[in-house]
């Protein structure tokens, strides 16, 4: 399946696990990349690279140190590197929900070895087990549990009360108001949906009024800005918050 991944991504999954290889011998059990990628929905100019790396037991003191050495260097050497968001879960940890416990985990290619809170979910273990690139280990579907539609529902439903964040660039904020039409769509489906899943879903459930912003989320997606894309996303977010939120959380 890792075949399928376009080279830039390839390459980094490869040098990423190669490297775990050499650090954690044996007590490593699999690198999995979920996302936007396996399911036929991959950006080259904005997707993360969603992985999962599963271990026996915890990861040593010396181990952080060692896979936070790894992700500095990929970050040196190959400019995907910055994309890796993932969580390294001991395999005794993994639950439909997510976690059992907070994880190491990685940001923006930045290895985190302390986690103050659970951050995979339910919809996130959905993805990796139906969909999930194996770059070692066995499939997905052999290690990873099951997970119910509700158990979806219920991860997105805690995710929506969040509410929107202040965006930071017009990229930013189309991000987050395809992230809110993906919920839409995996709320009413009870299973991961896509980015692009999400704009369907909106262009269809919603008014007319709300295509424009929709259409012009997906261009910023790919990198397309026009003058003022930041200023009328970042105004229609908050709206957008309140409309989904209104339709699935009460």
């Amino acid at each position: 399946m890792s075949s399928c991944a376009p080279e830039p991504v390839r390459s980094t999954m490869q040098a990423l696990t190669r490297g775990l290889v050499k650090v954690l011998g044996d007590r490593l059990v699999g690198v999995y990349l979920g996302g936007s990628l396996p399911m036929g929905d991959f950006c080259a100019a904005s997707s993360d690279l969603d992985f999962l790396v599963i271990t026996r037991g915890p990861l040593s003191i010396e181990e952080s140190l060692a896979v936070e050495l790894l992700h500095r260097d990929l970050l040196r050497r190959y400019d995907y590197a910055a994309r890796l968001e993932g969580d390294y879960a001991p395999a005794g940890v993994l639950v439909p929900e997510g976690t059992s416990e907070p994880v190491p985990g990685c940001e923006r290619g930045i290895f985190l070895p302390k986690v103050g809170e659970i951050m995979l979910s339910a919809d996130n273990i959905a993805n990796l087990r139906e969909y999930g690139m194996v770059f070692y280990g066995p499939d997905p579907h052999a290690i990873l549990p099951a997970v119910a539609p509700d158990q979806v529902r219920a991860a997105v439903r805690e995710m929506l009360k969040l509410g929107p964040v202040a965006p930071e660039s017009a990229q930013d904020a189309a991000g987050q108001i395809l992230n809110l039409l993906r919920s839409g769509c995996a709320l009413e489906r009870g299973e991961p949906a896509t980015k692009s899943d999400g704009a369907r879903w909106g262009l269809e459930h919603l008014g007319a009024e709300w295509h424009p912003v929709i259409r012009t989320a997906l261009a910023v997606r790919c990198h397309q800005v026009t003058p003022g894309d930041a200023e009328r996303l970042g105004k229609a977010l908050p709206e957008l918050y309140r409309l989904i939120q209104e339709r699935f959380l009460h």
